[in-house]
């Protein structure tokens, strides 16, 4: 593994961890935003703040691996480090982090106000929006071409990526039954038709990413096939 691919790892651990202190102890919100902090447990109940988790816990993982793994797609081997890192890649880590931009650029696109309202300019920091919705999907394409990584079983890949969707659609359902207050704006502006016609068609979204994931990763690096070598 090169010097600079262990610092582009290291680099965006490092972003994803201030980014994280900055969005739970910085940020100074208006009244009626602080509010919501006492519902979800605060920040937690945002897909987005889930991802910088993710994003971070993985970057993480991959310099440690970078320090003391190995980087090989022909199983035998693969340190045990890899293998943890490849596993969490090629699931929630790629397909979360493509979605986490496509989704929050494209409605910001659409109507801003379903996503991020124009009020809060005034206390959240240009560079954390970028942080927390742009870097994600632009950092896991560079891992994805700049580091190759054994993909599971498609069936195994998609049932991890379901199941992590299906807890985070109970947490927000569970938000919303206990509170009467949809995380995103642009669940509160549609019909009980339209939440699950809205929440189906994201739910198919994050799978299509982990499809398109595992395509790239199998054309850029060969897949499947050097995984039996």
């Amino acid at each position: 593994m090169s010097i600079l691919t262990a610092l582009f790892h290291l680099g965006l651990a490092v972003h994803y961890g201030y980014g994280i202190k900055v969005y739970l102890y910085d940020l100074d919100p208006p009244e009626d935003i602080k509010k919501l902090k006492t519902i979800g447990l605060g920040q937690f109940k945002y897909l987005t703040f889930w991802d910088m988790l993710l994003q971070f816990s993985y970057f993480t993982l991959a310099f440690v691996n970078d320090v003391v793994g190995s980087n090989t797609l022909v199983i035998k081997k693969q340190s045990t480090v890899q293998k943890i890192r490849d596993f969490f890649f090629s699931t929630v880590a790629l397909a979360i982090g493509t979605f986490v931009t496509i989704s929050f650029w494209g409605l910001y696109n659409v109507d801003r106000r379903l996503i991020f309202p124009e009020s809060f300019d005034s206390w959240f920091p240009y560079w954390l929006n970028h942080n927390v919705h742009t870097t994600p999907g632009l950092g896991v394409l560079a891992e994805l071409y700049l580091v190759p990584h054994s993909f599971p079983r498609r069936k195994t890949g998609l049932s991890v990526v379901a199941i992590f969707c299906l807890l985070y659609l109970s947490w927000v359902c569970l938000i919303a039954y206990q509170s009467g207050h949809w995380v995103y704006p642009v669940l509160a502006h549609l019909s009980v038709p339209g939440r699950v016609l809205f929440i189906s068609s994201m739910s198919t979204l994050i799978s299509l990413m982990y499809l398109v994931g595992e395509a790239l990763n199998s054309r850029m690096w060969g897949g499947r096939r050097q995984k039996t070598q």
